[in-house]
């Protein structure tokens, strides 16, 4: 568990999944439990693994109200649907999703046709989620907290950005090339949760490498960064994606293996 000593303590951010679809020792695929007293408890993405790492820290499903997922590939959205079916079982169902152009109908193909899951749709779980698609936005969705986002070169995929009333701000950029939309939304942001999935001499897919990222920072120079989404390649590589970013901003540098907790 790692403690941002300056700040305030008001933002609980557990990285459950710090890697890619490959599994290692240290991480797997992607998810993040943000925990505020504005906010409650919810998730950005939720990718395999996501669920069982929520009952290893003892945290119960029912309390997620919100996922925001980035978009709509497995290794961030494969245990969507198991949180749905726990959903169906407690007291207290409703559950809201957040995701890119297109979740809508593929929540309803999935729960709704019966070669893939309809019987979903049998038990009622289509009656309690509240389903908003996202692309260019900027709404107050709780407590005077503003959600922005921005579409990203991946496969239909959006990054997201949280302003909490106390001065908090916190831009989570999924799956994404280096992009200049990505950047404008992430600007002044204190917090800054960045994928950097393979060294540049190993590069494949539409991905951010380690040169990427330093060049990313170095404009944002956000006040805390955290690293995520590590392929195994550039796993082997931390000690020197950690000081090329050093060379290139002041600012806190996390790059955590799964359950790693850091508070602000």
């Amino acid at each position: 568990m790692i403690y941002y000593r300056g700040g305030s303590k008001e933002l609980r951010i557990t990285i459950l999944g710090a890697g890619s679809i490959l599994p290692t020792k240290e991480r797997f695929s992607s998810g993040i439990l943000l925990e505020s007293g504005e906010l409650g408890k919810v998730l950005l993405d939720i990718g395999p693994g996501t669920l069982e790492k929520l009952r290893e820290m003892g945290v119960d499903p029912g309390e997620i109200k919100r996922v925001f997922v980035t978009h709509l590939h497995v290794d961030h959205v494969l245990d969507l649907l198991a949180l749905i079916k726990i959903k169906a079982y407690l007291p207290e169902r409703r559950l809201a999703i957040y995701g890119p152009r297109g979740i809508s109908e593929w929540l309803n193909l999935l729960t709704t046709d019966d070669k893939l899951f309809g019987y979903l749709s049998r038990m009622g779980c289509k009656d309690y989620l509240d389903v908003h698609e996202c692309w260019e936005t900027s709404t107050t969705i709780e407590n005077g907290i503003k959600l922005s986002t921005t579409p990203v070169e991946h496969f239909n995929g959006i990054a997201y950005r949280l302003d909490f009333l106390g001065g908090i701000s916190l831009t989570y950029s999924g799956d994404t090339v280096p992009d200049d939309r990505l950047i404008d939304l992430a600007r002044g942001s204190r917090i800054l949760i960045h994928e950097c999935s393979l060294p540049s001499d190993k590069m494949r897919g539409k991905h951010t490498s380690d040169e990427d990222l330093v060049e990313i920072v170095r404009e944002l120079q956000p006040e805390i960064l955290i690293v995520v989404h590590l392929y195994p390649e550039m796993e082997k590589r931390v000690d020197v994606l950690r000081e090329k970013l050093r060379s290139a901003f002041a600012g806190k540098i996390y790059i955590p293996r799964d359950l790693t907790t850091i508070e602000v």
